[in-house]
């Protein structure tokens, strides 16, 4: 790692969080979509196959789990992982989804969600056994802040967003 780089945890730098973890009521007719991790698909999130659920019981997880723009959702159960930074005002909740918060602005969240999508990263669940569960894979909270990740001044931070993107849009 170079010496402007520092090694951080991510409960430094981000305001770590999940969804609720109880299933609210479903509504048929409208209502607000509850994501969950099968809902976080590439890099988007899938509304397609959602329930949805009341305003009230929209508002009740929002008061532990609002998701804001600019925060990075993370699949927590079963498929672990399929980053996804917030990019519209969001009118949902989430459910079982581990929610980073841009709480120190010292990191680009672009970045840090191309980083959960690294091999460096799953080589750290596997190294430090990060994932709990036999039938079924997750991560629990006190893992999702304990990721170790390396930290670059913001200026370069943003050149790698920028050389990122330009690479997968070649590959698109």
């Amino acid at each position: 790692m170079r010496e402007d780089w520092i090694e951080c945890k991510s409960s430094d730098l981000l305001d770590v969080r999940d969804g609720t973890h109880d299933t609210p009521k479903y509504i048929k007719d409208g209502g607000f979509p509850l994501i969950t991790s099968k809902n976080l698909i590439k890099g988007n999130i899938d509304f397609l196959n959602t329930k949805f659920i009341s305003e009230i019981d929209m508002n009740l997880i929002n008061q532990r789990s609002k998701v804001d723009i600019g925060d990075i959702l993370f699949a927590m159960i079963g498929t672990i992982g399929n980053p996804v930074v917030v990019k519209e005002e969001p009118k949902f909740s989430i459910k079982n989804i581990g929610l980073f918060k841009n709480k120190t602005k010292v990191i680009d969240s672009l970045l840090f969600k191309y980083f959960l999508d690294s091999p460096l990263f799953l080589n750290q669940l596997d190294k430090r056994q990060l994932l709990k569960g036999t039938t079924q894979k997750f991560i629990p909270l006190g893992s999702l802040r304990d990721i170790n990740f390396p930290l670059s001044p913001l200026p370069e931070q943003r050149a790698i967003v920028k050389k990122l993107e330009s690479l997968f849009s070649s590959l698109d």
